[in-house]
């Protein structure tokens, strides 16, 4: 069987400053061709469909790190790429897509589900098409009438690789007409946030888990969590459930789900921590008997469309003389540039932070030395997982030591950190540019850490953001969506 693989993928903040364009791909991923099954830097969804033993065709498979809504003539050039590639790649038997789901162009509301629209059009209605999602995904029936569907389980997302194969599995069950699938969703009307590794959502994944397994002819279930930071029509959290020909089971399982979620409301996640509150848990922390205390910047996580510059928080931290400070990844490219003309061992004052825009807040004047310069910085995770950060730099302040990357990404791991020659554990607070995909790299370190609030692109509090065309009625904006 002949399948063919690609796909777009960003997750948009309409709300965020940072321009996506096609140089936002480019330098984050752009693959063609052969190049997306490479064994090092391809999709492994693609390699483990050739494992199979399939003929699998790469097209296009472009990634770009969240921002505003991506410029129109970038996302229409990339989609006729990818479609292009397709009817070149004809005929196939089965269409495997890895797309996050919450990507909004100018003019587009709904990428995925234009884009899948368009493959069905070229494929015609009986060639299986699945799709690959994040959860922080939005939902559209044109997404779920075109292609099968399934997102990420987990949140941190520590599955895709097990999710892409059974994706996989699943298509080629299709494909080869030994199911017939069909799918089934609720809209649970609300937009809330979902972690897997706490409970009770660690013990609400095991429920989905159990029903895939003892329920007769469920295929899959996903959460679709949504993205909070879109301001769109497709905004809100639904369950979806794939059966075999049992759309009515299929029904029952969702709205069950999607019930029990919406019961739950706002006790999914882990609490927020005002900032005043953080410093003054900061202050008292006994990290020589504990270890470090984490701080997650949630409102400056560049995986939100932060530009990760921001210095609310260290300011803070410095203002309260706290030592013992880890601070990072900082994403100043000036910065780290000053760092390199000066040199290892040199002292300067260097301004960090503060430029990308204006919720960055203000400049940071610090006397610092370079204690290590890295060329080609990287955040490395476990399988084998690069994350790229270009040029990185370690300063040592007085009060404790800053991580500072030209690229923008969240600080998924402490990899950076260490190969800088950073000691974390010795650390009294380490200040990670992340909202929550840091916890299952930095347990290691610490199992001690807070989520925390403060002024940002991404703040907590999204009542605070201006929404004009999200879907009405919708926890939390109104308390009870369901009442007539």
């Amino acid at each position: 069987m002949r399948l063919f693989f690609g796909g777009l993928l960003t997750e948009t903040n309409t709300f965020s400053p940072i321009p996506v364009g096609l140089q936002a791909f480019t330098s984050v991923r752009l693959q063609r061709g052969e190049e997306i099954l490479d064994p090092e830097r391809g999709s492994a969804m693609a390699r483990y469909a050739r494992s199979r033993g399939l003929d699998v065709v790469g097209g296009l498979h472009a990634d770009a790190h969240p921002g505003a809504a991506v410029v129109r003539s970038a996302y229409e050039a990339l989609r006729d790429e990818l479609l292009q590639r397709l009817r070149d790649a004809l005929p196939v038997d089965i269409v495997a897509l890895d797309m996050h789901g919450g990507m909004v162009a100018q003019g587009y509301d709904d990428c995925e589900g234009d884009i899948l629209a368009r493959v069905r059009a070229i494929v015609g209605p009986d060639v299986p098409v699945g799709c690959l999602l994040d959860p922080h995904t939005h939902l559209s029936p044109e997404m779920h009438r075109n292609a099968l569907l399934m997102c990420y389980r987990e949140n941190p997302h520590i599955d895709i690789d097990s999710r892409g194969r059974e994706l996989i599995d699943l298509l080629i069950r299709v494909a080869r007409r030994e199911i017939r699938p069909v799918t089934s969703v609720f809209d649970c009307r609300m937009a809330d946030v979902f972690q897997t590794l706490r409970e009770p959502m660690k013990a609400f994944v095991e429920r989905m888990r159990a029903i895939e397994r003892d329920e007769p002819g469920v295929l899959s279930i996903s959460i679709v969590h949504g993205f909070r930071r879109a301001d769109i029509p497709l905004l809100g959290t639904h369950v979806l459930v794939i059966t075999d020909d049992r759309a009515e089971a299929g029904a029952e399982i969702a709205e069950r789900l999607g019930r029990q979620l919406f019961e739950g409301r706002g006790g999914w996640c882990d609490p927020v921590t005002p900032l005043a509150d953080a410093v003054a848990q900061a202050a008292a922390w006994d990290h020589r008997a504990h270890g470090p205390l984490i701080l997650a910047d949630l409102p400056d996580n560049p995986g939100g469309g932060s530009p990760g510059d921001a210095n609310y928080v260290l300011e803070a931290l410095l203002a309260a003389g706290i030592d013992g400070i880890v601070a990072g990844i900082y994403v100043d490219p000036m910065a780290v540039a000053d760092a390199f003309d000066a040199g290892v061992g040199a002292r300067l004052s260097l301004r960090i932070g503060g430029k990308r825009c204006p919720l960055s807040g203000r400049p940071l004047d610090l006397d610092v030395t370079v204690t290590a310069l890295d060329p080609a910085g990287a955040i490395r995770l476990g399988g084998g997982t690069v994350v790229p950060m270009g040029r990185a730099v370690a300063l040592r302040f007085a009060q404790g030591h800053l991580a500072l990357a030209e690229q923008r990404q969240q600080t998924y791991g402490p990899s950076l950190f260490e190969d800088l020659g950073i000691d974390l554990k010795a650390a009294r607070v380490i200040l990670v540019k992340s909202a929550q995909h840091y916890k299952p790299h930095f347990e290691r370190i610490s199992p001690h850490s807070l989520v925390l609030d403060a002024p940002g692109v991404c703040v907590a509090d999204i009542l605070q953001l201006p929404f004009a065309r999200r879907p009405r009625p919708m926890w939390p904006w109104e308390p009870d969506p369901w009442r007539p």
